[in-house]
């Protein structure tokens, strides 16, 4: 026996996978959004600090577009026994190419919060396009927290 391909079960799960241009379009966005944070001054200091997100009292966010793309690569449920990022190893992000955006305008030195805020407003309101554009259902979610759900 075949499966039909038109039943509704399958056409919704059909419909809810975003698509590989999807994905292809959010690393432009990616690059672009590195490259102004590139041109913006801020640098990485590259002490993990700012991503040790427990000991900051930072809950980063992230688009249900962004989850799938870092579920592509690691679909599996991270345990639900520790509250730091799976990708944060020996104080370092080892994910950085499907980091989120609030990953990619989120830096330890305060004296650029407001620019990158606004850049990470420009940028959030261009995935959510996204989103739209590919069919996906947007919502937006702890990151941490949905990785491990």
């Amino acid at each position: 026996m075949t499966q039909n391909s038109s039943h509704p079960k399958q056409r919704k799960e059909q419909k809810n996978r975003p698509a590989a241009e999807a994905f292809e379009a959010l690393e432009k966005l990616y690059r672009r959004v590195d490259k102004e944070i590139s041109e913006s001054g801020v640098e990485c200091w590259l002490r993990g600090d700012c991503c040790d997100f427990e000991k900051v009292d930072h809950t980063l966010f992230a688009s249900s577009l962004e989850l799938e793309y870092v579920r592509k690569k690691h679909p599996e449920t991270f345990p639900p026994d520790n509250a730091l990022c799976p990708f944060w190893e020996d104080g370092r992000c080892v994910e950085r190419k499907r980091r989120p955006l609030g990953c990619r305008t989120y830096f330890c030195d305060g004296n650029f919060a407001e620019r990158l805020q606004a850049i990470y407003e420009k940028y959030h309101s261009e995935i959510r396009e996204l989103a739209k554009r590919y069919d996906i259902p947007y919502s937006y979610k702890p990151f941490v927290l949905a990785l491990r759900t």
